[in-house]
């Protein structure tokens, strides 16, 4: 929606682009969650849906619009198209990460981000917080680090409970369908721990 877009296929200015204007020494918190997780998470919270059955229905439907825009164009094209995001019945494109990450990174160097895991964060808080801390060179001790870690942080709702666990088939097609794409998030960012394997 960016005007210098307007007209084009593909956008060619991006968030980063305009943020590369405005800050001359940004940093980056990015936590990202396994894909298949975060968007069966998002669609139960967001009221998309209420059960695995009904993700598993709009899951493929979403597949199936997301492959029928790739047939066709590019997939950069496909997940920045708002035509294609508006039919969707889930937010499967938030999942392919490399492809975000890269845009990202044609504009800021890998010095400007921390990239950290909510499982990472959610077993060990007070890891994580120590590496923002560091990012950031903010001054700490280890007992301030503690008592944050203390506060109680994982939330799950009333409806996630109710839902129950999404189906094995939903689970093995959607880490089917972001597999290259975090095979890919790896490599860009030089750690196994984005392949989401265990």
């Amino acid at each position: 929606m960016i005007p210098q877009n307007a007209g084009l296929k593909e956008p060619v200015v991006l968030k980063p682009y305009l943020m590369k204007h405005m800050y001359k020494d940004p940093k980056f918190i990015i936590i990202l969650r396994n894909p298949t997780d975060r968007l069966y998470s998002d669609y139960i919270f967001l009221n998309r849906g209420d059960s695995p059955q009904s993700f598993h229905k709009d899951v493929l439907r979403a597949v199936q619009i997301e492959e029928g825009c790739m047939r066709n164009n590019s997939v950069r094209r496909c997940l920045y198209s708002l035509d294609v995001s508006r039919q969707l019945p889930t937010s499967i494109f938030i999942g392919y990460y490399s492809v975000f990450t890269k845009e990202w990174l044609n504009v800021f160097s890998r010095e400007y981000f921390l990239v950290l895991r909510t499982e990472d964060y959610n077993n060990g808080m007070e890891g994580s917080l120590r590496e923002v801390y560091d990012f950031l060179k903010l001054n700490y001790t280890d007992d301030f680090l503690r008592k944050i870690a203390r506060i109680p942080h994982m939330h799950v709702t009333e409806k996630k409970k109710k839902a129950g666990p999404m189906l094995e088939e939903t689970r093995i097609l959607l880490n089917n369908l972001y597999r290259p794409y975090l095979n890919e998030l790896a490599d860009i960012l030089q750690h196994r721990k984005f392949l989401w394997l265990t």
